[in-house]
C-alpha cells in the first residue's frame, strides 16, 4: 500500500446508514459519542451526512469549525425506505466533497460516491452469522459485511470476543483488526425522581432494549413466570417498542399479564433513575459483541444478572452474576439465588462501579484516532 502525506488537518466521514435504520440504539450511540470525543481531543474535521433522520442523539449541538452535520428531522420511520432516500442524497452530496482522508461508514457497507483515502470500519458483532434463521435478511448482510471487510484498511472491533469472530467468519488479516472497547457515560440520578416517582408499585426486574430474536426475552418471561418470583416481584421493559402479539400471548398464557410493563420513550435521566430502583437488572441475550445495558446498570450500583456467553464475561467481568441463557431452570436458579442473597449487594455494586471505570470514551476516540494515523501512513 502507497503511503500517503500526513494530513496537517485530518477529513474524516461518517454516512447516514445507522441512523436511517434507527433513532436510537446501540450502533447509533457509539458513533455520536465516537464523533464528540474526537472532536473534543483532537484537530479534526469530520462530516456527516445523517439525511432524514429522528436520531434522539444531539448532534446539533456539536455543530461548530469543525463538525458539519447534513440532514434534516423527519416523521419518517426508521427503515428500508428513509434508507434508500438516505443513499441516494448522500451519494450526490458526498460527490462534491472531496477527498476524505478516513472514510467511516456507520454500518456494513460503502457509498460509492465517497472519495477517501482510506476507509475504516466498525465490527459490532456476528449475529447475523450465527443466528441466520432469525433474520430475513441475513444472507445479504454477510455478503455486505464480507465485501466491506476485504476493502478496508481497518477493522475495529468492540471486544476481543468480537474480534474473535469476525476472524472465524471472514478473511480478514488479523493485523487489520483492533479491538477498541466502547466508553460508558456514566448516568446523573435524580434522587427525587427515584425517591417520589417509581415505575413500579412493588420491587422489580429490569430488562432494556431490544428483545427479539437472539435477545432471548422470552426465555426470561418463562422464568419470571414459573419461578415464583412474579408472587414479590413485577418485570419491568423500558425501549424495544411495544410488546408484539406474541409476546402479549406469551404474557397473558403465562398468567402474569398485571406484573409485565413496557415504558416507551424514556430519557436518560428517567432511565437511571429506573435502574438504580430495580432490584436485579437482567440480561438474557444469547449473543452480544459489547453489550451497554448491563454496564449501564452497574453506573447507578444496579446488581446485574447477565449471559455466561459471547462477550459478556469479558466485558461485565466479576461484576456480575452468570446463567447458562440456553437453559431455562438455569436462569430460574440463579434469579432466585440472587434475589435471595441480599448481603451480596454492597461487593457486588463496589465491583459493578470498578469495572464501570474501565470503559472510557476518551481513551476509545484516543484509539481510533491512532489507527486513522497509522492507516494513513502505511
Amino acid at each position: 500500500m502507497a503511503k500517503v502525506d500526513h494530513p496537517s488537518v485530518m477529513r474524516v466521514f461518517y454516512d447516514h446508514q445507522v441512523f436511517s435504520l434507527q433513532n436510537a440504539g446501540g450502533a447509533a450511540r457509539y458513533h455520536f459519542e465516537l464523533i464528540a470525543h474526537l472532536l473534543r481531543l483532537f484537530d479534526v474535521r469530520i462530516e456527516i451526512l445523517l439525511g432524514l433522520h429522528n436520531t434522539i442523539y444531539p448532534f446539533s449541538s456539536l455543530a461548530g469549525p469543525k463538525l458539519r452535520v447534513t440532514g434534516m428531522t423527519s416523521s419518517l420511520r426508521p427503515g428500508a425506505k428513509r434508507y434508500t432516500i438516505n443513499e441516494g442524497i448522500s451519494n450526490v452530496l458526498a460527490s462534491t466533497c472531496g477527498t476524505f482522508d478516513i472514510y467511516h461508514p456507520t454500518l456494513y457497507r460503502a457509498m460509492k460516491l465517497v472519495r477517501r483515502r482510506r476507509i475504516v470500519v466498525t465490527h459490532h458483532d456476528c449475529a447475523h452469522e450465527r443466528y441466520p434463521q432469525m433474520f430475513r435478511n441475513a444472507a445479504l448482510i454477510v455478503k455486505n459485511k464480507r465485501k466491506l471487510y476485504e476493502s478496508a484498511d481497518a477493522v475495529i472491533c468492540v471486544s476481543e470476543s468480537s474480534r474473535r469472530d469476525l476472524l472465524h467468519y471472514y478473511q480478514v488479516d488479523p493485523a487489520r483488526a483492533f479491538v477498541v472497547y466502547h466508553g460508558i457515560k456514566p448516568f446523573a440520578v435524580d434522587e427525587e425522581q427515584t425517591t417520589n416517582s417509581p415505575p413500579a408499585q412493588r420491587p422489580y426486574l429490569l430488562f432494556v432494549g431490544f428483545r427479539g430474536t437472539y435477545k432471548n426475552f422470552a426465555m426470561l418471561l418463562h422464568a419470571y413466570a414459573t419461578s415464583g418470583i412474579s408472587r414479590d416481584y413485577d418485570l419491568l421493559t423500558i425501549g424495544g417498542g411495544a410488546f408484539s402479539l406474541d409476546e402479549l400471548s406469551i404474557i397473558k398464557s403465562l398468567g402474569v399479564a398485571h406484573n409485565v410493563q413496557n415504558l416507551q420513550g424514556v430519557g436518560d435521566s428517567r432511565l437511571a433513575a429506573i435502574y438504580r430502583g430495580a432490584s436485579l437488572f437482567v440480561y438474557p441475550s444469547l449473543y452480544e459483541g459489547f453489550g451497554f445495558p448491563p454496564l449501564e446498570a452497574m453506573s447507578v450500583g444496579c446488581p446485574v444478572l447477565v449471559s455466561s456467553t459471547s462477550s459478556l464475561p469479558e466485558i461485565c467481568g466479576d461484576a456480575a452474576h452468570y446463567f447458562d441463557p440456553e437453559d431455562p431452570n438455569d436462569l430460574s436458579r440463579s434469579l432466585l439465588n440472587v434475589l435471595n442473597s441480599p448481603d451480596s449487594l454492597p461487593t457486588m455494586r463496589a465491583r459493578g462501579y470498578a469495572q464501570v471505570s474501565r470503559y472510557d470514551w476518551n481513551q476509545s476516540a484516543a484509539k481510533t484516532h491512532q489507527i486513522y494515523l497509522n492507516v494513513l501512513n502505511q
